[in-house]
């Protein structure tokens, strides 16, 4: 079968994505992107972008078609990251270079799809995401550019165990809808730098990281022990040392009252019986009266707790 090469084959830009060269193809030779995917034998009118995508095509029509060798091709498409707990390889274009589409109209390089880049490979510039943030903190910038950086290292070696660790931490921040689906590869400057920041602290101390963030707000342990029932022993202890913050850090100290006062309070029956009631009413309000007996008591000895704090 002999294939004639298209009459007209403008170059691949270095690092560009296959999608964006075949269209720039299909508006170089005056024809829709669906007839040109028909005569190179790419089928049913759609592009491939992964790796995993080429098993259909048609090599001996697209390689002669184009001039490219089937390596050449397939360097032009997207690694397969399916198997990474976090999502970390966009399927559209959340961000770009302006400079670089500035000059070559419809053009899309394939690392401007990962989430760990933040410049522009070709130019150096910072890339643009579709929905930028005004006045996002330097503190900020820092944080979600060393968590870029970790988020890299971990998929170049496939570390599976850091990128779980990185998931989790996700899951978190979606429970205090601080981010919502998909936060790394965000259209939204902000989340997705929120949650770059995030990559960076759970990589360095997860644990106090989490504490940090959930201090003094019980109800997130909660929504994390109903999201994460597996996971109810590690949230126990994270939640331990959350609590042991707010008795630890100096704000709080000079807060509290003094220990006379402390000790005149505890010894008020009446008041501690009151407090213990209404914990567990609200325990059983928000847990249900059929939850299991040690929940209920876990959580009505954590609002008990919480009510003594607020009264001290």
């Amino acid at each position: 079968m002999t294939v004639n090469p298209l009459p007209r084959r403008p170059p691949p830009v270095s690092d560009e994505l296959l999608s964006s060269w075949i269209g720039r193809l299909a508006r170089a030779n005056h024809c829709s992107v669906e007839e040109l995917c028909g005569y190179l034998g790419l089928g049913q009118g759609r592009v491939p972008e992964h790796a995993g995508d080429l098993g259909h095509v048609n090599w001996a029509r697209l390689c002669p078609a184009v001039q490219q060798t089937r390596d050449e091709i397939a360097a032009m498409t997207l690694p397969d990251t399916t198997h990474h707990p976090a999502q970390c390889v966009s399927s559209d274009d959340f961000q770009s270079c302006a400079n670089c589409s500035k000059q070559t109209s419809g053009l899309v390089l394939r690392h401007w799809r990962f989430a760990w880049s933040l410049t522009c490979e070709n130019c150096g510039r910072p890339l643009v995401a579709r929905h930028p943030a005004d006045g996002l903190s330097n503190r900020l910038r820092v944080r979600a550019a060393r968590g870029a950086a970790l988020l890299k290292t971990a998929v170049a070696a496939a570390d599976l165990r850091h990128m779980q660790r990185i998931s989790h931490t996700l899951c978190l921040l979606q429970v205090l809808e601080l981010v919502y689906s998909v936060p790394l590869t965000s259209r939204c400057q902000l989340e997705r730098s929120i949650a770059l920041a995030a990559v960076d602290v759970c990589s360095a101390r997860p644990l106090l990281g989490v504490a940090i963030l959930l201090r003094g707000n019980e109800q997130a342990f909660w929504d994390l022990r109903r999201a994460f029932p597996q996971r109810r022993r590690l949230i126990e202890k994270v939640r331990k040392l959350s609590m042991n913050l707010d008795m630890r850090l100096p704000r709080r100290r000079r807060q509290e009252s003094s220990p006379v006062d402390r000790s005149a309070r505890a010894t008020s029956p009446k008041k501690t019986s009151a407090q213990a009631l209404d914990a567990a009413r609200q325990a059983i309000s928000e847990l249900g009266a059929d939850a299991d007996r040690q929940a209920l008591l876990a959580r009505a000895d954590a609002i008990w707790k919480r009510q003594s704090c607020v009264s001290h």
